[in-house]
């Protein structure tokens, strides 16, 4: 049986797959081996995986996990799931190739995620072939909903919103600007503070304001990552997250002014992934 996981950092997605196409999801915390120990990677193995499945049934095991990318934490991912799925031909890569893979599958293409954070490469239908660092969400995330919620956080702290707009905002995120600041400088996850108030304006992205803000993120996106890539013109540029899923139509206005020609908008990628290695690995 095939199992086929989507991993970010706070959630991981995951498919079995019988020889008949038959499919069972469910879901874990995130195996972030940057956020997350290895005791506490077995504790929802243990817990979660076990209870929904037999490892011993599982013969190939396909993960793309956010902080997957350095051989070590690729080793260090292997090693853990060796001790339970010992069966398995198990193949750890990160979730930029996941993401390309359930884009383009073999064509090559300009590939995006736009979700909590962003990052992009190119893909040669095989493996990523240029990448700009993505470098997080205190120096990047263009275009992400660390960037949107940073944007529409700073302007409602300055009192730069239009009236209504602060008002709606004051009645859905209470507090004083002591308790905003106390917690994305103190708190444990200051970048999902920060793109969990993305929602308010991807939820008015109707109203102009709004509007630009997510226009604003997304030219930022395309100005400091897809313009540096080696003839970008000449690939359609495909976007994977929640972020560029439910903003296409912005992303599109944007992409329409530097002469980008845009394919394909996948909210997850996981039946994508699932699809890929069912049918053509």
């Amino acid at each position: 049986m095939l199992l086929v996981c989507d991993s970010g950092s706070t959630k991981a997605d995951w498919c079995l797959v019988d020889k008949d196409n038959n499919r069972k999801e469910f879901s874990t915390c995130g195996m972030n081996p940057y956020n997350i120990t290895q005791e506490a990677i077995c504790q929802e193995i243990e817990s979660v995986l076990v209870s929904n499945i037999n490892p011993k049934d599982v013969t190939t095991l396909k993960f793309y996990g956010a902080g997957c990318s350095a051989d070590a934490k690729k080793k260090e991912i292997k090693d853990i799931f060796s001790l339970y799925f010992t069966n398995a031909s198990i193949d750890i890569q990160h979730d930029l190739l996941g993401a390309a893979r359930a884009l383009c599958k073999k064509e090559k293409g300009l590939c995006a995620i736009l979700g909590t954070g962003s990052n992009s490469c190119l893909y040669d239908g095989i493996d990523v072939t240029e990448n700009i660092p993505a470098l997080g969400y205190v120096l990047c995330d263009e275009g992400a909903g660390t960037n949107i919620g940073k944007l529409i956080l700073r302007n409602y702290l300055r009192h730069l919103l239009p009236s209504e707009l602060e008002k709606e905002f004051a009645q859905l995120h209470p507090g004083e600007e002591s308790d905003f600041l106390n917690k994305l400088y103190k708190g444990s996850v200051p970048n999902y503070f920060l793109a969990s108030f993305a929602k308010f304006v991807i939820d008015r992205k109707d109203n102009e304001y709004c509007h630009n803000i997510i226009k604003e993120c997304f030219v930022s996106f395309f100005e400091n990552q897809v313009l540096l890539y080696s003839n970008y013109i000449s690939y359609k540029i495909n976007v994977v997250g929640s972020v560029g899923f439910l903003c296409q139509d912005i992303f599109k206005e944007v992409a329409l002014n530097y002469g980008q020609e845009v394919g394909k908008f996948v909210k997850a990628p996981l039946n994508d992934l699932v699809d890929f290695h069912f049918y053509l690995d």
